[in-house]
């Protein structure tokens, strides 16, 4: 029965013209776990063929959750009957439970087409995060960051994958030359063939260090395309309106500490510290003047949490800490 299952077959499922047997016949199918990709990468490509499906997506989440509820009290029934809230294509239950939970945390036609087409990589609030892909690259990514990496056909005809935050990449160099390619919301490309570097890719600013190897960077600065290529021990930063900065650092490693959980100041304000403190701990940091403001931090130092580190800064300058519910204030 699976061998007449195919992509045109699932497509007129998708498209809620089956019949009661071809439906029946499709549940037997996706039941089997090794089918599970073959699903999603058919029902990626139908979605992007057919983007009306997903127009009316409150509409849509009531009609899976109400289904999933159904399905839930009846797990023996294969076919669903008229009039039921399963009037639409039936899946497996367990798929309908997880595109409840999907489409319920989707706000946008865009989020779910994300949601298809990634495996979405996410490290929380003072969390560091070490990842193998497909390829043998190995990724840490720092805390508050996420990585996109393609569902399908990742190392096969490309290796792109997309940052938003801070990781550390050691790529794997592979046979054909086939370039790795990371991309940011800051529209900065970095593309290697084999190399060890960091990419930070946040709201206001970006920077990217190279240990080994040799990357090209691709970015936009106004109306113009530029490219630029980096050579071990070189540091570019990059403002919000991605006006680019290239300086030699004889450490990189030190970019990349945080691995270790261990920071490198090297005069650093206390207003930048309190950045860091939010972007890595999600902790508003308040100071109390901008003297104290521009006071600057220089060493390095190991903390294991964001309490930790306070501790270190406010015994360095002995700081007094205030404790509030949705922030910290440091005063003299």
């Amino acid at each position: 029965m699976y061998a007449e299952i195919n992509r045109e077959f699932i497509f007129t499922y998708l498209s809620g013209k089956s019949s009661a047997l071809q439906k029946q016949m499709v549940d037997e199918w996706v039941k089997d776990t090794a089918h599970e990709e073959l699903f999603y990468k058919w029902l990626v490509e139908f979605e992007i063929q057919n983007p009306q499906y997903i127009t009316e997506l409150p509409t849509a989440i009531d009609r899976f959750r109400a289904y999933a509820e159904w399905v839930e009290e009846n797990p023996g029934a294969a076919v669903a009957t008229a009039g039921r809230p399963s009037d639409r294509p039936q899946i497996y239950w367990k798929w309908l439970v997880a595109a409840c939970l999907l489409l319920g945390t989707l706000a946008t036609g865009i989020g779910f087409r994300e949601a298809l087409q990634y495996q979405s990589y996410d490290s929380a609030f003072g969390q560091t995060r070490t990842l193998l892909l497909p390829d043998s690259t190995r990724v840490v990514l720092n805390a508050n960051s996420r990585l996109l990496v393609p569902r399908f056909g990742f190392g096969e005809k490309s290796r792109e994958v997309l940052l938003t935050g801070e990781a550390s990449f050691d790529v794997r160099h592979q046979p054909d030359h086939q370039k790795f390619v990371v991309k940011t919301p800051k529209g900065v490309d970095v593309v290697v063939l084999g190399t060890e570097f960091t990419v930070y890719s946040r709201q206001e600013k970006a920077r990217v260090v190279l240990s080994k190897g040799k990357i090209q960077l691709r970015y936009q600065e106004g109306e113009q395309q530029k490219q630029l290529i980096m050579q071990p021990g070189d540091l570019v930063t990059m403002d919000h309106a991605n006006k680019l900065t290239k300086k030699s650092t004889a450490q990189p490693e030190k970019f990349s500490a945080w691995q270790d959980y261990r920071f490198v100041f090297e005069d650093m304000t206390l207003r930048q510290f309190a950045e860091l403190m939010h972007e890595n701990y999600g902790i508003e940091v308040r100071l109390e003047n901008d003297s104290l403001a521009n006071r600057t931090l220089v060493g390095s130092f190991r903390a294991d949490s964001a309490d930790e580190l306070l501790d270190i800064v406010t015994k360095l300058f002995d700081l007094k800490l205030v404790k509030s519910e949705h922030s910290v204030l440091l005063t003299n």
